[in-house]
């Protein structure tokens, strides 16, 4: 049952030394407060670099293609060599954990509509191609099986691209572009979802076109250096790098112990590092946090055996007059948890919005494709925070209500 004369006596007594109780409490609300703001700080550095990366496959793999370091069965060292459509139909056939296959051409030149132009990179491309990078649509459609299969001259252009050769707000679809001296029809328009991260070229400063029309039009025959892939589910990404460097190898006579002759890396490596690299600072955040917060604790639980010293006869005169062990218990651990409470709801309330603030200032009006570190603090931490506040300060305040309990009522008494 709440005894309200209790609280009241808790509080009288430490407002009866505010000087030492305000700086007593000034340290755990220090710790609470640098404990926010770092945790704040570090949620919004994950954040900030994790948005790079989103909608690109995070599975996804990549191969390009070298020379030879070592001869084999008839072949010279040092060979130039190139992938063809037989590699993709011999990886849909015998890798187990090929999801997508997306290879890519490369060209540069120039893109003319009218007067206006712009040098811009030109990507030869399979529909995949925006499984493994999404792109945000904002005018009709990607690139698809038809213009494939057909060798349609047409072309899905980037942000960047769209604002040189087209006026703010004009429909672009249906209008003719010059790239390469060969006119395509713009069939979309769009960016990628992932603002630092990308293969080749930039998706905003790059004209796609269908593979098979680029492979046609500047001449490549069957020939390309450069392929994408991603993990089907349940599978690695270092599986797939395994499996299409033995297929493609064995496809064209190129030795099994060549590891120069076809380069290759996984996105999923670099996710797994980062991953390591945020647990790391997450540890370090906690570690530092918990320690400004424990250098509170533990002077709250000095001034609380402090204060059981100089209360002696007091505590005396209550075992003496009948107060049971559980009333001096709860007086000690009642005054320890509101003067940690309430200092700590400061540091708490104050970190909150520090960060809110700069949340404000920082998140609004950020343009596209810039990163920006924008502190924060979930609800799910806000909850943990408090139980470990509260806990710490019962655990302050138990040591000195455990001293009190042991004064015995005739030497409190005696005590000068």
């Amino acid at each position: 049952m709440f005894d309200i004369d209790k609280w009241k006596e808790i509080w009288a007594t430490i407002a009866r030394n505010k000087t030492r109780s305000i700086l007593t409490a000034f340290g755990v609300s220090w710790g609470l407060f640098m404990f926010i703001i770092l945790v704040g700080f570090g949620n919004g550095f994950r954040q900030g670099i994790m948005s790079n990366f989103e909608g690109f496959a995070s599975n996804s793999c990549f191969f390009y293609t070298s020379r030879t370091s070592e001869a084999y069965k008839g072949h010279r060292k040092g060979r130039y060599w190139s992938m063809n459509s037989k590699d993709l139909r011999l990886i849909r056939e015998k890798a187990r954990s090929v999801e997508y296959l997306a290879p890519m051409l490369f060209t540069d030149g120039t893109s003319v509509r009218g007067n206006k132009r712009g040098s811009y990179s030109c990507c030869g491309v399979f529909p995949d191609q925006f499984k493994i990078q999404q792109m945000d649509v904002q005018y009709g459609r990607l690139i698809n099986e038809i213009d494939i299969a057909e060798r349609r001259k047409v072309c899905f252009i980037g942000q960047e691209v769209y604002e040189t050769l087209f006026d703010v707000g004009e429909n672009p679809l249906g209008e003719s572009i010059r790239v390469g001296g060969i006119y395509y029809q713009v069939v979309g328009v769009g960016k990628s979802v992932s603002t630092g991260v990308y293969v080749g070229s930039n998706p905003s400063r790059t004209v796609y076109i269908p593979f098979t029309t680029l492979q046609q039009t500047v001449s490549r025959g069957d020939a390309f250096w450069f392929l994408g892939c991603t993990a089907k589910p349940g599978y690695r990404a270092s599986m797939v790098e395994q499996e299409v460097k033995e297929i493609i190898k064995a496809n064209h006579d190129i030795s099994p112990t060549d590891q120069k002759a076809m380069g290759s890396f996984n996105l999923e490596e670099q996710f797994k590092q980062i991953n390591n690299l945020f647990s790391g600072i997450n540890i370090l955040i906690w570690i530092v946090g918990m320690g400004a917060l424990l250098s509170g604790i533990i002077g709250i639980s000095n001034i609380m055996l402090v204060t059981v010293r100089e209360r002696m006869r007091e505590i005396g005169v209550r075992r003496a007059i009948g107060a049971k062990p559980f009333t001096i218990l709860s007086q000690i651990l009642g005054e320890s948890f509101v003067l940690t409470t309430l200092a700590g709801l400061a540091g708490f309330i104050f970190g909150v919005a520090i960060l809110t603030g700069l949340q404000q200032v920082m998140g609004g009006g950020v343009p596209d494709g810039d990163m920006v570190i924008v502190p924060f603090v979930s609800f799910n931490l806000a909850l943990v925070a408090m139980a470990i506040l509260i806990v710490s300060s019962l655990l302050a305040g138990l040591m000195p209500a455990l001293r009190a309990l042991r004064i015995k009522a005739i030497d409190a008494i005696r005590d000068e």
